[in-house]
């Protein structure tokens, strides 16, 4: 077993559709951007993926993903590990779970894992008394910083590297340092399907925001910075960002808030129409 790398991208994303998941914790992308601060490894089955996060000792896993088959061969598998836990289930893994081996498992709610997510249609018409303030910081920012919206292309990835590094300078010992995952994405940002806008404020590069397609409907919004303190500025990278995806497109995924209090009250003032519920398993 071996780090996560680029040439498992198709079979990775193959099985990922074949039995339908979305959760971003699971898309490739993901799992290749923070491999490093999540310590993962990548097993491969016949039918199946799942990382480890060896960071926790080796025996904590994210939930197979894969066919039937496949799942009942991880547990076959790796059953047997002590202290075997199980990260990032949805509900209906929590219920295969417990038809599968019943009574044989622990089950813990993960409320910092939840994925927040957004219908693109309602966040593109902004109407009515909840976006009041989100309407707010668009139309001051639209009106005194003269913004300019261009697709994050090769001609845009200076300028995105250095609001990366405007970034981290800008807030030193943030509670998230995802620096390096972020100019990893704009280095591979070809390589794993990615697409991003890049946001200049009176002709300055400030904001930036990347993602990728989790399934026909659904997108994911991955990595995003900025390098001024402008209110609302987050929000309007990533309204900008919307207004670039197909109409095929219905939800806007905006991952998990780690349990960090600014990101959990950023992606809430977001206005979140649902959201992926996250759970625990440990093996008894």
């Amino acid at each position: 077993m071996r780090g996560v790398e680029l040439m498992q991208r198709e079979e990775v994303e193959r099985l990922r559709r074949l039995c339908g998941h979305t959760l971003s914790a699971h898309a490739f992308p993901s799992l290749y951007l923070w491999q490093e601060q999540l310590s993962l490894e990548l097993e491969l089955g016949e039918a199946y993926f799942a990382a480890r996060m060896t960071r926790h000792g080796g025996s904590a896993w994210f939930f197979p993903c894969g066919s039937e088959a496949g799942r009942l061969a991880f547990l076959a598998a790796h059953g047997g590990e002590a202290g075997l836990r199980l990260l990032y289930l949805r509900r209906e893994d929590m219920a295969w779970l417990q038809a599968r081996e019943p009574d044989r498992w622990r089950f813990c709610r993960r409320p910092d894992g939840d994925e927040y997510l957004y219908l693109r249609g309602s966040h593109l018409a902004m109407a009515g008394g909840p976006f009041r303030d989100l309407r707010r910081r668009l139309r001051k920012i639209e009106r005194e910083l003269e913004p300019q919206v261009q697709p994050l292309d090769d001609g845009g990835t200076a300028d995105a590297r250095r609001i990366v590094e405007a970034w981290a300078a800008w807030r030193p010992g943030s509670a998230l340092d995802d620096r390096q995952v972020a100019l990893e994405a704009l280095e591979r940002r070809t390589e794993l399907g990615m697409r991003g806008v890049i946001v200049y404020l009176r002709g300055q590069p400030a904001s930036f925001m990347l993602g990728f397609p989790l399934s026909e409907d659904s997108f994911d919004a991955a990595v995003g910075k900025s390098a001024v303190d402008v209110q609302g500025l987050t929000y309007y990278t990533l309204h900008a960002l919307m207004r670039t995806l197909p109409e095929c497109c219905r939800w806007m995924n905006l991952e998990e808030d780690l349990g960090l209090p600014g990101l959990r009250e950023m992606k809430e003032n977001f206005l979140p129409d649902g959201r992926h519920e996250i759970w625990e398993a440990q093996r008894l």
